[in-house]
């Protein structure tokens, strides 16, 4: 029985992934000139994946069966919902419907998609491999493209399809700005950085002696060299140092108490001997030059200002106030969210990554594997969160963002298989330590009489 399960289980998918997720990232990782144009909407391929499973997905939902709905499905909801309000608020019932429309397929599309697809450790492990492969496989074509400017990818592709050929951008480090097959090298430096805590944690296992899983972290490492940007290098920095946190002080209770810790009090030093704020400090040695660390300091005041002249309902896709010289481009994903559709939508955004993460730490009893793929997941999302104040998540980049919060889900609310190997147990450094049982009384045996 359990090999005819097994068998089961492989139909309706590619390598042990769902066929709807491969061709949902096959969709991301088409230039955005490669889709159809339908009145005034776009739709990219990508989306047309979306569109089609959104209805699917919803009656997949309520229905229960891939997981009963919980608070975190509402709050995804809840956020699009706002969303549609606000650009309902900004630009009429017609316009704020078609903006709103495709913003929900997207926010809850890529959401439901992780959410109700990735279900169990072996579905999570299926998706990190081909995720990990698809980056590493990738270098055949971004080495070349460093070397010699040629836009392999992106322009092979945009020309096959009639699309435009990727835009002029200088070079840093003297190569060139990779783009792969997405629109800007940012895009496929967060695409690839992203990948480094599923190598490190689900295929390396977390073993430093394991050769070929680190070989797919050090090729996750190279392909988000090869953008030259800053924001993939701070989503690749943020997990590599909580990870290598959570090797040292692995065995110590409380270890993440600690980090928050540490992080109030880097902030209150920064705070008290610096002649700038906190956020600028972070801005200047975060970024690649002065002038791009300056645009993103007069961006958050400008926006920050915005948002509080329009905290609930935002000014949905309006202009925003600034000086004539300033560009549109608002490099900073949280502050956006913020900007557009007002303070309560952001707050459900930041609820439901922040809540499931909380939730799903707090899960206890479950075996290594999970707790590995729970590092990968999480420590995933908070490198993408920290390099979001930097930069904004738009196209692949977004949609990717909800598809990964949502591929955690599982370890919330799935049952443990009774066939998982047992948790690995290890004496924790401030963990109470229960105190031996008292051995039960002697007895006298009975008297027999034979």
């Amino acid at each position: 029985m359990p090999a005819i399960a097994a068998k089961t289980r492989r139909k309706g998918t590619i390598f042990g992934v769902p066929i709807v997720v491969a061709l949902f990232f096959f969709g991301m990782m088409m230039p955005t000139s490669v889709g159809i144009s339908l009145g005034g909407l776009r739709l990219s391929v990508y989306r047309v994946v979306l569109l089609v499973m959104f209805i699917p997905m919803l009656v997949m939902l309520f229905s229960g069966k891939r997981g009963q709905p919980h608070l975190f499905d509402a709050l995804a909801l809840g956020h699009a919902g706002m969303a549609l309000v606000a650009l309902i608020h900004w630009g009429g019932l017609q316009q704020g419907i078609e903006s709103g429309g495709i913003y929900i397929v997207e926010f809850a599309g890529a959401y439901f998609l992780g959410r109700l697809y990735i279900r169990s450790h072996n579905d999570f492990r299926a998706f990190a491999k081909a995720y990990v492969v698809i980056v590493v496989g990738m270098l055949a074509f971004t080495i070349p493209e460093a070397l010699t400017s040629v836009h392999i990818l992106h322009d092979g592709i945009a020309g096959a399809t009639g699309g435009a050929m990727a835009p002029y951008i200088e070079q840093r480090m003297g190569l060139e700005r990779t783009f792969g097959p997405f629109d800007h090298p940012i895009l496929y430096g967060v695409f690839s950085a992203s990948a480094f805590s599923l190598a490190y944690f689900v295929l390396a296992e977390k073993r430093l002696t394991h050769w070929r899983g680190m070989a797919w972290v050090i090729g996750v490492c190279i392909a988000t060299f090869l953008s030259a940007s800053g924001g993939p290098y701070v989503v690749l920095m943020m997990q590599m140092f909580v990870a290598g946190w959570e090797r040292v002080f692995g065995k110590i209770a409380g270890r993440w108490r600690m980090l928050f810790a540490l992080f109030a009090i880097v902030y209150l030093v920064i705070d008290l001997f610096s002649n700038r704020t906190p956020f600028h400090v972070f801005v200047t040695y975060l970024t690649f030059s002065t002038v791009s660390a300056y645009n993103r300091i007069l961006l958050f005041e400008f926006g920050t200002a915005e948002v509080a002249r329009h905290p609930f309902l935002g000014i949905g896709l309006g202009d925003w106030v600034r000086p004539v010289w300033m560009s549109d481009s608002m490099d900073n994903f949280w502050l956006l969210i913020a900007m557009r559709y007002g303070l309560p939508a952001w707050a459900l955004l930041v609820g439901l990554m922040l809540g499931l993460i909380y939730a799903v730490g707090r899960r206890k009893g479950i075996p290594d594997t999970w707790k590995r793929a729970r590092h990968a997941w999480a420590f995933t999302l908070f490198g993408i969160a920290v390099a979001a104040a930097t930069v904004h998540l738009w196209n692949a980049l977004f949609v990717l963002f909800l598809f990964l919060i949502g591929s955690g889900a599982w370890m919330y609310d799935a049952k443990i298989d009774s066939n998982a190997p047992p948790q690995t147990k290890r004496k924790r450094i401030g963990a109470a330590v229960p105190l031996p049982r008292a051995a039960p009384p002697l007895r006298r045996p009975k008297a027999r009489m034979f």
